[in-house]
């Protein structure tokens, strides 16, 4: 028999794994993977984004030169016009991803971008109701909206950021006073990566004014910081404002947010994700329902805020309004008071009532269905052919046309990505620089066939059109004479101006 002395070593290593096995088999961890495993699902159906593709690209060129672009290199429109890379950084970690497996490697990018930004939600809410179950609920909730900024693009970046701000402040109320110092890190790494940092700064203002005036009335409480307190705040606050000019650009990439808000009227006008609310479409009528039924609670039970809470709510809730693009801002805030609501009539999490077998088991068909989805490595492009131009491309391939061609804005980024540097795009996603120079304007007009629309087309010199089939250019350039036809599928067709060599055969 082994002596005592060599017993008690190795029973408490087997209490130690069998602590960690617990955990690992938690309901906590369990609700985090069906969190996880949804918002992974969600984000299948967001994989296919027009501007991804000009950010991969633009990620691959300053991996593969070592420099941050100064000029535009894509187009024949605005050919050498001063343009740089306000998202580098998060479109290096596209390029970075599509290295490994292309379509699989995005995927993969974009269900982690997903799941961690749920899994942050659930943190944050779970840190206002105290009741990790109601925090489930609430995400669980708000998911199918949140599903819709699942996209292959920088900004969910910032977004996360944004998340760990909002969890830096909350926890710092709460007493953890050594949340907030390394704040300043994430805001050199936000500004390089997206201009919602200037969102994480405004909430920390928000937080700092809320905490110099201490009153209740009625629903609404203000509690002031104490003196420590405030000059923490002020000082993280100082740090975060300091290190953005710190970008290979300087000073540019933190003033862009205010050039996008002051100078490109004409962008935030007509781009989709810059429009007001609509509530034709179900995201609108959902956060229309969630805004009254916010309205009724309120009355029946009486809730009360703080004054920061409240502040950032009425802020929030303006500007998803006012444009769809801040949505996911204004549900950062609205669900943590959903699940406060929620944790009213939601049981808190009790140990002993684990369910370790049941928990590991639905784990582990949630694994086997992601290996299963990455199975077949073309899964992930399967939509791609029914958004792109992917045959029409690959029809581009084997019968290049050397003239200029007009495409359609949500197909330029793809252009840039597939087709090479030789075939320069009319217009792309990129619609900062084609709005100074006029382009977008001359793009919509041709779109919408205004009067001037061919003749802006013989201005541009364009021989080439590649348009969707069913678009309105599309239509009349199929009866003109001095236009052909030459490939067509459901997505895409491609015009020639009749003498445009080379001029091959028609398609049917």
């Amino acid at each position: 028999m082994a002596a005592p002395q060599t017993l008690a070593p190795a029973l408490a290593s087997r209490s130690i794994l069998l602590g960690l096995l617990r955990r690992v088999v938690s309901f906590p961890v369990f609700l985090g993977a069906l969190l996880f495993g949804g918002a992974c699902m969600a984000a299948h159906f967001r994989f296919v984004d027009p501007d991804t593709w000009w950010h991969i690209k633009v990620g691959e060129q300053i991996l593969r030169t070592h420099h941050w672009p100064v000029a535009d290199p894509y187009s024949f429109t605005v050919s050498g016009a001063h343009w740089i890379a306000y998202e580098w950084l998060g479109e290096v970690v596209l390029a970075l991803a599509a290295r490994f497996g292309e379509f699989t490697g995005l995927a993969v990018l974009q269900f982690l971008w997903a799941g961690t930004l749920m899994l942050l939600l659930w943190y944050y809410v779970s840190l206002w109701c105290e009741n990790i179950k109601a925090a489930f609920l609430a995400c669980a909730m708000v998911l199918p909206i949140t599903a819709a900024f699942f996209t292959l693009r920088p900004q969910v970046m910032g977004y996360i950021f944004l998340l760990i701000t909002l969890i830096a402040l909350e926890r710092f109320r709460r007493g953890k006073t050594k949340s907030l110092w390394w704040l300043a890190g994430l805001f050199l790494v936000w500004v390089n990566t997206h201009g919602t940092f200037s969102f994480g700064l405004v909430v920390m203002g928000i937080y700092w004014l809320a905490g110099l005036v201490e009153f209740s009335r009625g629903g609404l409480t203000a509690q002031r910081w104490t003196l420590a307190q405030r000059r923490h705040l002020l000082l993280v606050v100082l740090l975060c404002v300091v290190v953005l000019p710190l970008t290979p650009y300087g000073a540019q990439l933190a003033a862009y947010p205010f050039e996008m808000a002051l100078l490109q009227p004409l962008n935030v006008a007509n781009i989709m994700e810059w429009q007001p609310m609509s509530f034709d479409l179900l995201y609108g009528k959902v956060i229309l329902v969630a805004l009254l039924a916010f309205f009724v609670t309120q009355v029946v039970y009486r809730l009360s805020y703080r004054l920061e809470v409240l502040a950032l709510m009425l802020m929030t809730a303006f500007s998803a309004c006012a444009h769809i693009r801040f949505i996911l801002f204004f549900l950062f805030i609205f669900t943590p008071i959903l699940g406060q609501i929620l944790a009213r009539w939601t049981p808190r999490y009790q140990p002993e009532k684990n369910q370790p077998a049941l928990n590991l088991t639905i784990m582990l068909l949630l694994l086997a269905g992601g290996a299963y989805y990455f199975r077949d490595s073309s899964r992930p492009a399967a939509a791609m052919t029914e958004t792109y131009p992917v045959k029409a491309v690959e029809y581009l391939r084997g019968h290049p046309v050397s003239v200029p061609m007009f495409n359609s804005y949500g197909w330029g980024g793809y252009l840039i990505r597939t087709r090479g540097p030789a075939h320069k795009v009319f217009i792309d996603g990129r619609a900062d620089i084609y709005e100074y120079a006029g382009v977008l304007t001359d793009y919509m007009h041709i779109s919408w066939l205004e009067s001037d629309a061919f003749f802006l087309l013989r201005k541009y010199g364009i021989g080439a059109c590649l348009v969707e089939t069913k678009s309105p250019l599309s239509t009349v350039l199929a009866v003109l004479p001095d236009w052909r036809r030459v490939y067509a599928d459901d997505v895409a067709v491609l015009y020639l101006r009749k003498g445009t060599s080379p001029d091959p055969t028609p398609t049917k």
